[in-house]
């Protein structure tokens, strides 16, 4: 390994000294820097000092009020998880209590930190998720009154409108135990009847409270409660009905959960739960004929290979060859694209794609993506299409955060350019960048991007 590589063995080599001065040099005037090695240098002398420091960084934080750029997210998030990290090394495992009280005040800031910025990407929401998964570590070993605990967290979730804390039950279920729990269910059931008494209960409060009631039912796996905090009406969602459905079906009541997701309509998940439910209950020619209803609607790989295996001897070769031909005409073009590949049935794939590229949805970027890599190499010509489609969408919609992706797609057409020995009437390369400049010339951060990626554009 090259004796310059910023590795730890090479930087160790240079000595405690000499690396002491690189570290005052590097953070001189970086204020975010100089906080994460002050907050190292507590961590050393012990853990009254983190939690000193920590909250002196808190009470900074709860003074600011000017906007947080979008730029400072990433630094923002990255000093939030070093104090994770120090809260969780440095404290957590001497004094759990302690801990929980320094993440548990750092959640609190969350509300004022997202009000002074927007959060469009997640970073920041993230990372005090992030906050609460570390509580979650160590909360077992703490030792907290149960009573006391439980008012804390009832509390803090029933003035919770920013979400914050909307993962406290879960993580704190055993810090919790059966008492802070039974006291928590009998929090949540008096606040519901007061609510519930008002002539115009507020919706978010409604909100909040049920999702501690659930929280609360799963937290003692009482699976008769969880079902009871919905109504009928809720039961039609389907991600309600597949929530509640997963806790009966594991509970060996898979009649009940069958009932309940068949009831909420169709989707994806929804299937899986009937599929898992009938399979339980060993109905298999209700199974056999619901997977391929299922198929017809939505090809999809798992579902024909789970049919196929309920069929007689023989019987599987005319049906993968129905499938196919359903997949060929399926109006869910993505859909039968993805079961095409999945399958491994290239030539198929080719073939869709040669006839109905004008109708892909070029923005399903990860899909396609998949399908274009697997095809590259045997339908090169096939492969393009794909990586136009999704270049063409980008431009289109003007994703600036997208057009990394589109210029390394169109370098790929561009390498396969030279092995497409006839377009079909497509165009080569050329005759697409020409279109492209044509239409999208103003689209400047994108050219930049494609123009060092791509030597041969012009």
């Amino acid at each position: 390994m090259p004796a310059k590589a910023l590795n730890k063995k090479n930087l160790t080599a240079l000595g405690a000294d000499r690396l002491a001065e690189l570290l005052i040099e590097v953070t001189k005037g970086k204020a975010d820097l100089q906080r994460r090695v002050r907050l190292e240098l507590s961590a050393h002398q012990g853990a009254d000092d983190v939690a000193r420091d920590i909250r002196k960084r808190y009470a900074s934080i709860r003074q600011a009020k000017g906007y947080l750029s979008r730029k400072t997210h990433r630094n923002f998030a990255k000093e939030i998880r070093s104090m994770i990290v120090l809260v969780d090394t440095s404290v957590a495992p001497s004094d759990p209590n302690a801990a929980f009280d320094l993440l548990w005040e750092l959640l609190h800031l969350g509300p004022g930190v997202l009000g002074r910025t927007k959060d469009h990407s997640e970073i920041l929401s993230e990372v005090f998720g992030e906050v609460m998964a570390a509580i979650a570590r160590f909360s077992p070993r703490m030792d907290l009154a149960p009573d006391m605990l439980a008012d804390t967290v009832f509390e803090t979730l029933r003035n919770d409108k920013s979400g914050i804390f909307e993962n406290a039950i879960p993580a704190l279920a055993q810090a919790l135990g059966s008492l802070g729990l039974e006291r928590m269910k009998a929090s949540v059931s008096t606040a519901l009847a007061s609510v519930s008494s008002t002539r115009r209960p507020p919706d978010q409060m409604n909100a909040r409270l049920g999702r501690m009631r659930r929280d609360v039912a799963d937290a003692q796996g009482d699976v008769d409660a969880y079902v009871a905090s919905h109504d009928a009406r809720q039961l039609k969602d389907g991600d309600v009905a597949v929530a509640v459905g997963k806790r009966l079906l594991a509970a060996d009541r898979a009649a009940e959960a069958l009932a309940i997701a068949q009831g909420a309509g169709s989707g994806i998940e929804l299937d899986d739960l009937v599929v898992a439910c009938l399979g339980t209950l060993d109905r298999r020619e209700e199974l056999r004929d619901f997977l391929w209803k299922s198929f017809t609607v939505r090809p999809n790989a798992e579902r024909l290979r789970q049919y196929l295996r309920l069929l007689p001897d023989f019987d599987d070769i005319d049906a993968e060859h129905d499938a196919k031909r359903i997949a060929q005409a399926h109006v869910n073009l993505s859909a039968a694209l993805d079961f095409l590949v999945t399958w491994r049935d290239f030539a198929a794939a080719s073939g869709l794609i040669m006839d109905r590229h004008k109708d892909l949805d070029g923005s399903d970027y990860e899909m396609l993506t998949l399908a274009a890599d697997a095809l590259e190499a045997s339908f090169p010509l096939a492969s393009v299409l794909l990586r136009r489609a999704m270049i063409i969408s980008t431009l289109e919609s003007n994703r600036t955060i997208q057009y990394r992706r589109a210029a390394d797609h169109l370098q790929t057409c561009a390498r396969l350019d030279p092995f497409i020995e006839d377009f079909g009437g497509q165009g080569d390369h050329a005759c697409f960048l020409h279109r492209l400049r044509t239409r999208y010339g103003r689209r400047q951060s994108f050219w930049i991007k494609a123009s060092a990626k791509v030597s041969d554009i012009r």
